[in-house]
């Protein structure tokens, strides 16, 4: 009897300290979702010679025993896991499927982009000798005029592109074309007839969805970085993106949400099973602009299932997805619109602060 007692006081006394803190702070709402229309170009056609299977079924990398991926469960997958994460900030919608058996990948050797056939005979080779020796690249621009992306784009049709393909594919994680382009993780794509900003997500089906995501973590880093104008966390004035990815290796006993390589307690890249328990305040990101650091949290790699998926989408979830400005730092308080449409983010946050 005592112990029930002392159960419904402890659970009493938590319910009441849970609303003092959310009467301290208030949560903002979610900013208006944005429609983000993606053209979709999987490159993983049927081989006659290989019983007419896809390239994800009949091949393995060497070294390797895993099956690559379906193209078509990542897409979905993908698109799914980004409205979710984006706590409803962002809705993407596939537009166009392009399952294409035309690729715009070549040696770095060679300007010759590379058919079905040749690639199949270099994807037999026992250790892929001749794509580990000469390496690839792809060809943006004429990938990009092919498919009419950039007409598409200052159209409206679409706002992104993204491109399944196989290891040695030859493109970047992600990045732009069109003008005012900057670095999205990799330079930008010139010579293009793109007006708006247009991106492309290179991404590959031998690898599982973390690492997509993670090509995502890198395009955001990148956007933000350009939003804020610096990134180094261990400033005395910290803006708040530096803010936001601090981790306590920078600054003991600080940590907050951390950055796509490094979790709060990380202390190496691709720290995702860190058991070191650390202080962090990415619980306050619920909270902003209002963020403090303050009633901080202990946590290990078991907040997000010390694993490479359970820490991106965690992540994720905390970016800020709020309406309106920060009035603090002239910013907007959904750094999502940044991401998925830099230009119109940055002409409502001109808007936003003449309303100042």
């Amino acid at each position: 009897m005592n112990r029930l007692f002392f159960r419904s006081l402890a659970s009493l006394a938590l319910l009441i300290l849970m609303t003092g803190t959310a009467c301290a702070q208030k949560v903002l709402p979610t900013a208006d979702p944005i429609t983000v229309k993606v053209a979709v170009v999987i490159q993983d056609p049927r081989i006659l010679s290989k019983g007419n299977k896809r390239m994800h079924e009949v091949f393995k990398t060497p070294g390797y025993t895993f099956q690559w991926h379906d193209p078509y469960k990542l897409m979905n997958d993908y698109r799914d896991t980004l409205n979710a994460v984006s706590g409803g900030a962002i809705r993407y919608e596939i537009v166009k499927v392009y399952d294409d058996s035309l690729f715009f990948t070549h040696l770095k050797d060679e300007k010759e982009l590379l058919g079905l056939s040749r690639i199949v005979e270099l994807l037999d080779e026992p250790k892929w000798e001749t794509l580990r020796a000469k390496g690839t690249s792809f060809d943006y621009n004429r990938f990009i005029d092919h498919y009419g992306f950039c007409q598409m784009r200052d159209k409206g049709e679409i706002n992104e592109v993204w491109l399944w393909t196989f290891p040695y594919g030859g493109t970047w994680e992600s990045t732009f074309a069109g003008e005012g382009a900057f670095w999205l993780n990799s330079n930008p794509v010139e010579g293009t007839s793109c007006k708006d900003l247009l991106t492309v997500m290179g991404l590959n089906y031998e690898r599982e969805m973390s690492l997509a995501l993670e090509s995502y973590g890198h395009r955001m880093e990148s956007i933000m970085r350009k939003v804020y104008g610096r990134w180094d966390n261990t400033a005395k004035d910290r803006n708040n993106w530096e803010k936001f990815t601090t981790i306590d290796m920078k600054i003991p006993g600080k940590g907050q949400v951390g950055n796509i390589h490094f979790p709060p307690n990380g202390i190496k890249d691709y720290d995702w099973i860190n058991k070191t328990v650390v202080n962090t305040y990415a619980d306050t990101w619920k909270f902003y602009p209002n963020i403090k650091e303050s009633n901080g949290r202990m946590v290990d790699c078991q907040e997000w299932k010390c694993t490479h998926l359970g820490y991106m989408t965690w992540w994720m979830r905390h970016i800020p997805h709020f309406k309106g400005l920060n009035k603090a730092d002239g910013h907007l308080n959904n750094w999502w619109h940044y991401v998925v449409d830099y230009n119109q983010a940055m002409k409502l946050e001109q808007q936003l602060r003449k309303k100042k």
